[in-house]
């Protein structure tokens, strides 16, 4: 759930994404993924597979797998493919043709235990986050947003949106599937486009 920051602003609620001018204007695409059993598998991968070395290079304070883990996992594809089907008219310049177009550099599971934090940060590509349980707010404070997430929440944002958390208070921890995608363009697919702009 997105919720305001500060309750003076205004919302405008759309149903699988938002627009936001606070104080410039983001898409953010959001949804439920809602496979229980696929969220389970994915937990246990997480908790398995978590890389101390890793956490060194990482903003937060909690526990991460390696960056690229997910990367080959069927589970992680098949969300892919989920996203792609669901976007690919409603935001085709992001999900139609979508491998064509872009890459996916990480995909990582994070593990957020009570006292964790998430310092404030951005990417420089696109960024999205599946969550796998409930858990602590994320705050976005350029949008004057939070997102109280419940397990199977997705949400897409673009580049360079400030997001993070102070000191997490929640008794269970919370899951996370976080994956980062870009443009990279194909010249394959660039020789086509311009190959139909001249016919």
């Amino acid at each position: 759930m997105i919720s305001i920051l500060n309750t003076k602003d205004k919302l405008n609620e759309q149903k699988n994404s938002l627009n936001v001018t606070y104080p410039r204007t983001v898409n953010i695409i959001f949804g439920n993924y809602p496979y229980p059993d696929v969220l389970h598998n994915l937990i246990i991968h997480i908790k398995n597979n978590l890389n101390h070395d890793v956490k060194k290079y990482s903003d937060i304070s909690g526990s991460i797998t390696d960056w690229k883990y997910f990367l080959d996992k069927p589970e992680f594809n098949n969300f892919m493919a989920y996203l792609i089907a669901k976007y690919q008219v409603t935001h085709p310049d992001i999900f139609q043709y979508f491998y064509e177009k872009n890459s996916i550099s990480a995909a990582w599971g994070t593990e957020i235990k009570k006292g964790n934090d998430l310092k404030y940060h951005s990417h420089p590509c696109m960024h999205g986050i599946l969550y796998l349980t409930k858990g602590c707010d994320l705050n976005l404070p350029e949008l004057n947003l939070k997102i109280s997430p419940k397990p199977g929440d997705y949400y897409i944002f673009p580049s360079k949106i400030i997001h993070g958390f102070d000191k997490s208070t929640e008794e269970n921890n919370r899951y996370n599937l976080v994956f980062n995608f870009d443009w990279s363009y194909n010249i394959e697919y660039g020789k086509k486009i311009n190959a139909r702009k001249n016919i």
